[in-house]
Formats: C-alpha cells, structure tokens, sequence
C-alpha cells in the first residue's frame, strides 16, 4: 500500500494501520529477505522504521510522552543496531561516484585502491552484522508492532496530525537558521533529518491537495538526497582523515580537496531549495495544511456517501 494516510478515516485507525504496515515490511525484509541481497534487505528495513519514526513524529501531540519516548527510542536504537554495515556499503558507493564525476583530475589507480580499502572494511562489518543482529531487531519491531493497538489515540483527530506537521516543520525552519548561521557537518544532518520528516509528511497528507502537497513532497524529497549526499561525503572525508588501509598509496589531500569541491557544489544547488520549502512562517503553513486536510476529509465523506 502506499505511504499515505486515508483522510476520510478515523485518524487514529489510520496511523495505526501504516504504522503497522512499516514494521510488518520491516521485519518481512529482516526475516525473509536477507538470505538473497543482505545490504538490500537492511537497507530497505532502515528506510521502513524511519518511516514508522515520520508517523510517531505526525501523531506525537495526541501520544503521552511516555509512549512516544519508548515506541521512538526502540524504533532508533533498532535503527542505530542495523547501521553499521549499510554505513560502510555507501561509502564504497560514494568514492565511485566521486572517481566518475571527476575522472582525470586524480590517478583512476587512487580511486580504485580507495574503493577496495573501504570495500574490505565494508565486508568487516557486514560478517560483524550477522543473524543474531537481525533477529534482535526482528524482536523489537514484533513487540512495538504488539504495541501499537493500546496506543492511546483517543485524542488524535485531523488537528493533531496538522500540529505535528507544523511541528516538524517549525523545527525545519530552525535547522536551516542553524546552518545558514554555520553550515557545520552536524548542522547540514541535522536539516537533512528535518527535511526528510516534510517529506514523509508530505506523502502521508498528499490527499489533502495532491496538486499542492505533492509538489512541496517532490522539492523535500530532492533535497533530501542532496544534503543525503553532502554527508556522505563529511562521512567519507573524516574516514580519509582518520587513514584507510590500501594496497596502494593515496594522495589523502587530493581526495580531500574533491570531497570538499564536491560537497560545495550540492549545497549551492541545496541551500536555494531549502529557503523556498521553509519560506512560509510557520503560523501560515499551519493554517494552510489545517484547511487543506479538513476540506479533503469532507470531500472524501461526501464522496463516499453519494
């Protein structure tokens, strides 16, 4: 099904519904599809219970704090414990694509002895990353999934899922401040993780004005991948730093001055779509989701009554 929420329904049957879905695909990845493409699986299961995590964060102001701490702190520690392996896979990836973009400027022969360092290091932590990792996570996720039916949503309506949409949204426009401030490595994640939530959001509430709210979800899904990108590259530059063991030697400054060349140049194509998704005050965007998810849950009951 798709990551959306059905307006005209019960909002708290709703969250319910897709959360669980989340985490059923997550624990289906982890349980039945690791024997085919192991970083795959993990892979896709990450994406799942950050997904699940966009849900906590939609119904958080009709979830007592309580609830929301336990389900979100299992839902990250579970995250984090998946991590390690799939970290490594991307910076394999990222070098690749760094020795495409800029071929010539630096030896192929230093790229390729990069790749494989990383790539040796990569298959270390996937071989540490074993069953026993995935079936603790199976475990945690079966339990939130058993939890899920006494969350008490009783308060959760439409407003609610509005005012958690504005919430992350207000903490957007602060993670963009930040980094307009200083755009340090944790400040540009820090706005990644916010982004990603106006994403998620967006495709959870595209029914409100598909038209509108798609649009915005589309320009926070692309910047999503550009900072996604950027960090990436911190992440890879911090480990060149730290030394890579290599067949060959390599030239750590060159590959550091592409990293940093590179890293300048997405967010100079970032930073002009960050100021556009959080160019609204936060009091107008409230009011405009407010009135757009309310007109599509009536449309949606007419509909269903005629």
């Amino acid at each position: 099904m798709p990551y959306r929420l059905d307006l005209a329904a019960d909002p708290a049957d709703a969250l319910r519904a897709a959360v669980r879905e989340q985490l059923d695909d997550a624990v289906r990845r982890l349980r039945d599809d690791r024997g085919g493409d192991p970083a795959e699986a993990v892979h896709e299961a990450r994406k799942d219970l950050k997904k699940a995590r966009s849900l906590l964060r939609l119904a958080r102001p009709g979830l007592p704090g309580d609830v929301y701490r336990r389900e979100n702190g299992a839902l990250r520690a579970t995250g984090r414990s998946l991590s390690g392996a799939r970290d490594a896979d991307v910076l394999v990836k990222t070098v690749a694509d760094l020795g495409e973009r800029y071929a010539g400027q630096l030896p192929e022969a230093q790229f390729a002895a990069l790749g494989a360092g990383l790539a040796s290091a990569a298959a270390e932590a996937r071989a540490s990353a074993g069953d026993d990792v995935a079936a603790d996570a199976v475990a945690t996720l079966d339990a939130v999934a058993a939890r899920v039916g006494d969350w008490p949503l009783e308060r959760c309506d439409h407003d609610t899922l509005v005012h958690g949409a504005t919430r992350a949204y207000r903490r957007g426009r602060t993670a963009l401040a930040a980094v307009e401030k200083t755009p340090s490595v944790e400040r540009l994640h820090d706005l990644r993780k916010r982004v990603k939530d106006l994403w998620y959001h967006g495709r959870l509430l595209e029914e409100a004005w598909p038209r509108v709210v798609k649009a915005q979800s589309k320009a926070a899904h692309d910047l999503a991948d550009l900072l996604g990108d950027d960090h990436d590259l911190a992440v890879l530059a911090e480990r060149v730093e730290r030394g890579v063991a290599t067949d060959a030697p390599i030239d750590d400054e060159a590959v550091l001055g592409l990293i940093a060349r590179r890293r300048a140049e997405l967010q100079a194509e970032a930073m002009p779509i960050a100021r556009r998704l959080y160019a609204e005050p936060q009091k107008a965007f409230r009011g405009r989701l407010r009135e757009y998810v309310r007109a599509a849950g009536a449309e949606r009951r007419l509909a269903e009554v005629a």
